[in-house]
């Protein structure tokens, strides 16, 4: 990699750290609400924003889903492994 390289990548991590320390975690979110703003509503960070809400819904439900099928399956191998018991 060469200097120019180098320095231009150095440059760009020192302005965001500098701009990241000058903004304070409120003036990000504000940042960020300003920019997403500003760009076209099929851009890649507003979809994926209006997307999100759904997709925790989609997982709560899924867990859900996942939890009521580990229940059912822990009664049924409850019944299973009492049906199986030698009487003595």
């Amino acid at each position: 990699m060469d200097q120019r390289r180098l320095l231009a990548i150095g440059a760009t991590i020192g302005g965001v750290i500098a701009v990241r320390r000058l903004l304070g975690s409120e003036g990000r979110g504000r940042a960020v609400e300003r920019m997403l703003e500003r760009m076209p509503p099929d851009s890649p960070p507003k979809l994926v924003r209006s997307i999100l809400p759904r997709l925790r819904e989609q997982n709560d439900e899924i867990v859900a889903l996942l939890r009521e099928q580990n229940e059912l399956l822990r009664q049924r191998w409850a019944e299973v492994t009492r049906g199986s018991e030698i009487p003595g």
